[in-house]
């Protein structure tokens, strides 16, 4: 059964804190209002008294400001959620409040369900902290009363922590593990795209999936070498085995993969440590597995990543050439979408093409960098409105927690689109207004016999380039489109009674049977045969 969490509202304007506290059905997201304040000083007393989960609170009141607040209600309160309303000027401000430990904070102008999103994504914090602590219980029971989790405990402390021969020796003893006490090498596996395969599952699918893995990976090292295996975390397994003289470390990994891949209809990436001697070492071959797992990012799994073959020295630091950035740059400054892509395509590809690719998180921050300088280009171009979703979608890239090679490569091509969009809608409605121009112009002289050339220098352009542009706005040619504008101004003169003859030479034809065989061509009619029909 889920408890009801506790939320209080600190404001010192009363109808935003009546609109929050009462304007939004709390109850249905199993949230309920422990009481509103006005001030930060009735505010703290009042989380004293209500020791609410969530406190949603104005970050500038009167008496105590939202900083002092902060330290207060931690000090007291650790677990406490504290989310701030702020405005665009206290956004340091509201950074500040973050690293004293506030949960999260919303930027004015909000709307109700900004909030709602806000406070559920601290719900779900809540949420989580409590399981996690009522699984860490559970665990501890399940440890202390049965051995194979307590050599699971004794591991995960060897891989987290140095600890001193005499130490690690003592419980390896008392524990009675099953492996030979010297040479160590770390396997650190996760199950690729698992939270996107299994989200939709129930629990007990899950489960089974875990364990099917599990099996998998205890099966495949007993074939070939003495290890153990233990679950690190939701989709993550640890093994710790002895290398094995007839088969080396990496053929071990590479038949675990090989494994699962046959075996399940899952696939994993294995980071490989480097070989250690003795027990307490075995926390260096964790960290080095650990990092070698995170080369994941270029294949997306499905693949076994060795420390040694990724060691610092032999990586190369990403690059590509200027003129591909300078060319970049001009096709967004142009709104060339397609072009922009391709290159930003071509970018990664000279970026990480390297015999040892450079580490997952210089890549990041050379893609930080690019949506920078992308972002810079735009701004040159559009107007403030139009960049605030351009900046906003360039700070997503910056604080993307996880990501893989392809994800970035497409945030960034996205990024492209954004602004190009932009800048092709200007391009297009610059267009309109050139070609609206000259239609304008040969309208009040149809009777004129200008050329293409002499249209197209009203507007500054080429003849060949302004008579595609016309064309590709109306769907005509330019000598397509004065015609019909003669033909019909030939239609209300003759409803006028005007002769044929004078309207020919008012229209700038000498010749009238040609004259009339443009008519015809263009009515279906001569035009007496239009002047009888209509003017009877």
């Amino acid at each position: 059964m889920t408890t009801e969490l506790r939320m209080c509202v600190i404001d010192d304007i009363r109808t935003v804190v009546q609109g929050i506290a009462n304007q939004i059905d709390w109850a249905s997201y199993g949230i309920g209002i422990a009481g509103t304040a006005s001030n930060g000083e009735q505010g703290i007393e009042l989380i004293k008294q209500t020791e609410p989960h969530i406190v949603l609170t104005d970050i500038r009141m009167p008496k105590i400001d939202g900083l002092e607040m902060t330290r207060q209600i931690l000090a007291w309160f650790p677990r406490t959620k504290i989310v701030f309303l702020s405005g665009y000027t206290d956004f340091e401000y509201a950074q500040e409040a973050l690293r004293l430990g506030a949960f999260d904070y919303i930027v004015k102008p909000y709307t109700p369900q900004k909030i709602i999103d806000v406070v559920l994504k601290a719900k779900q914090s809540i949420d989580e902290e409590m399981h996690e602590t009522q699984r860490y219980r559970e665990m501890e029971r399940k440890l202390r009363e049965s051995l194979p989790f307590l050599r699971q405990e004794y591991f995960q402390l060897l891989l987290q922590f140095r600890t001193t021969p005499e130490q690690a020796q003592k419980r390896w003893d008392f524990l009675n593990i099953g492996l030979e006490r010297e040479r160590f090498v770390v396997m650190l596996t996760e199950i690729d795209q698992f939270t996107e395969q299994t989200d939709t599952l129930p629990v007990q699918e899950v489960e089974l999936i875990r364990f099917t893995v599990h099996n998998i990976l205890e099966e495949s090292l007993r074939e070939h070498t003495k290890g153990f295996v233990f679950r690190d975390h939701t989709n993550r397994y640890v093994a710790i085995f002895n290398p094995s003289d007839s088969f080396h470390a990496e053929a071990i990994a590479e038949r675990c993969r090989e494994n699962v891949n046959k075996y399940s209809r899952y696939t994993i990436s294995i980071g490989l440590g480097e070989e250690v001697q003795e027990i307490h070492q075995i926390s260096y071959s964790y960290s080095q597995a650990f990092a070698a797992i995170s080369y994941n990012f270029y294949t997306g799994g499905n693949t076994v990543y060795n420390y040694r073959d990724l060691s610092p020295v032999h990586q190369t630091l990403p690059r590509y050439s200027p003129e591909k950035e300078k060319e970049l740059f001009y096709c967004l400054r142009s709104g060339n979408l397609p072009k922009a892509c391709s290159i930003v395509d071509e970018l990664f590809e000279e970026t990480v093409h390297a015999s040892t690719p450079p580490a997952p998180e210089v890549v990041k921050g050379m893609c930080d960098e690019l949506a920078f300088l992308i972002n810079r280009v735009f701004s040159e171009k559009l107007t403030r409105d139009e960049m605030e979703g351009i900046e906003r979608y360039q700070y997503h890239i910056k604080n993307l927690s996880t990501y893989k090679l392809k994800e970035l490569q497409e945030n960034i091509k996205e990024l492209c689109r954004l602004g190009c969009e932009f800048i092709q809608k200007r391009h297009v409605e610059d267009v309109n207004q050139v070609v609206e121009q000259v239609i304008a112009h040969i309208r009040q002289n149809v009777s004129s016999n200008m050329t293409v050339n002499d249209y197209a220098k009203l507007v500054y352009l080429s003849g060949s380039y302004f008579a595609n542009l016309f064309k590709k706005v109306t769907g005509m040619t330019v000598t397509q489109f004065v015609t019909t504008e003669r033909m019909e101004q030939t239609k209300a003169m003759l409803l006028e009674g005007k002769q044929v003859q004078e309207i020919a030479q008012a229209l700038g034809y000498e010749d009238r049977r040609h004259f009339s065989e443009l008519f015809k061509k263009h009515t279906g009619m001569t035009p007496s045969d239009f002047k009888q029909l209509y003017t009877k």
